[in-house]
């Protein structure tokens, strides 16, 4: 490999403000000459250690190495398996033929609409759905069931909601900045202002068929899988 790669391990290595022997331990080195050699040039860094490299130390693998790539031909890099994902989650909260809906007040997804949030570091995904729950609508959810997963494309990745789906909850109704909650009969949603494609989310969520609510980008227009 040239040596344009370890010079580029070796500036990482500086603003993290490790030695060799420190950064040769990170990565399962047994001795901090290896990372010597690597930032010399007289060793290449394997492609195993190069993805844990950019696991632990979460680095943008397209913005530090796309044309570092080029110049070496390192194809691994470029197109590696391993991609950035923001992970959140949505509930469908229902109460007879009642479903909990959000009316969303913010400009980027305005309408009516389930409410959810982002998993936090380390936070299951059930912990989450109940936690966003107790936060957005002041209510205990039980139970929560996995009932599908929305997908679309972001910068370097991609966007991914676990869809849940309660039955059984309990406390007092409240809003949050969010936007108001309210229990809306299902015969009522279509005469919602909802956010975009919402009856065919719930289509997923409520089908014994389907399982998937994916975003594709074609020709700059988006379009909707249900799959």
């Amino acid at each position: 490999m040239s040596n344009k790669l370890g010079d580029k391990i070796k500036e990482i290595r500086l603003e993290k403000g490790m030695s060799q022997e420190e950064f040769a331990k990170e990565l399962g080195y047994t001795s901090k000459s290896t990372i010597n050699k690597i930032e010399k040039g007289v060793n290449d860094i394997s492609y195993d250690k190069l993805e844990l490299l950019i696991r632990k130390f979460d680095l943008e693998v397209n913005e530090l190495f796309d044309d570092l790539a080029k110049d070496i031909g390192c194809k691994a890099i470029s197109e590696d398996r391993t991609e950035k994902v923001e992970l959140t989650v949505l509930c469908l909260v229902e109460n007879g033929n009642k479903v909990l809906l959000q009316n969303r007040v913010k400009k980027d997804w305005q309408g009516y609409t389930l409410p959810g949030g982002h998993v936090e570091k380390e936070e299951s995904f059930v912990d989450a759905v109940k936690r966003e729950m107790k936060e957005e609508t002041g209510l205990d959810i039980k139970n929560p069931i996995l009932a599908g997963v929305k997908q679309f494309p972001i910068k370097y990745g991609r966007y991914i909601v676990f869809l849940f789906k309660a039955t059984e909850s309990e406390g007092v109704l409240q809003s949050s900045k969010e936007g108001k909650m309210e229990w809306v009969e299902y015969n009522d949603i279509s005469n919602l202002n909802t956010v975009d494609d919402f009856e065919k989310l719930l289509k997923v969520m409520n089908s014994s068929n389907l399982s998937e609510f994916q975003y594709v980008v074609k020709n700059d227009v988006w379009e909707v899988l249900l799959k």
